[in-house]
């Protein structure tokens, strides 16, 4: 599969031990460590859809916590070598991961599953309420060539 030029995937590793198990999801060593600026987890139920976003200057940073989701990434940026494409990325408890958005990327995610999802959000920037730095679009846009099922 190919991917969207600057989207990076970590994928992460648990630990698993007699009491449950560790997941790491970044340390300021990694060298996919870009610092942050807000942290925060959602919490989504099952078969909701949100999407679509992208930032102008913000790299998004999300991890799976719990659950399972479908994350959808589409590339419109003009100067782009993946221009017009659209990667799907699968999370779940058995394969959970570090996605990393770039500016000017479109995204969002579907909740998939019996239990609640639960993302942990790593953004390079804080949220300034009153300058927000995002572009919206319904999930449903014809912008935006993906059907969520």
């Amino acid at each position: 599969m190919e991917g969207i030029d600057g989207v990076r995937i970590v994928r992460l590793k648990k630990v698993v031990n007699d009491r449950r198990h560790l997941m790491e999801v970044q340390r300021e060593d990694d060298d996919h460590f870009i610092g942050f600026g807000q942290a925060y987890v959602t919490c989504t139920f099952s078969g909701v859809i949100k999407a679509w976003y992208r930032h102008h200057k913000q790299i998004d940073q999300i991890a799976l916590v719990r659950g399972a989701a479908m994350l959808v990434l589409f590339d419109d940026r003009a100067q782009s070598p993946s221009a017009g494409r659209t990667v799907e990325c699968a999370l779940s408890d058995d394969n959970p991961a570090l996605v990393q958005i770039p500016p000017g990327v479109w995204h969002g995610f579907q909740a998939r599953g019996p239990e609640p999802l639960f993302l942990l959000h790593l953004n390079s920037i804080a949220q300034n309420v009153n300058d927000p730095d995002e572009d919206r679009l319904p999930s449903d846009s014809a912008e935006i060539p993906y059907a969520w099922r």
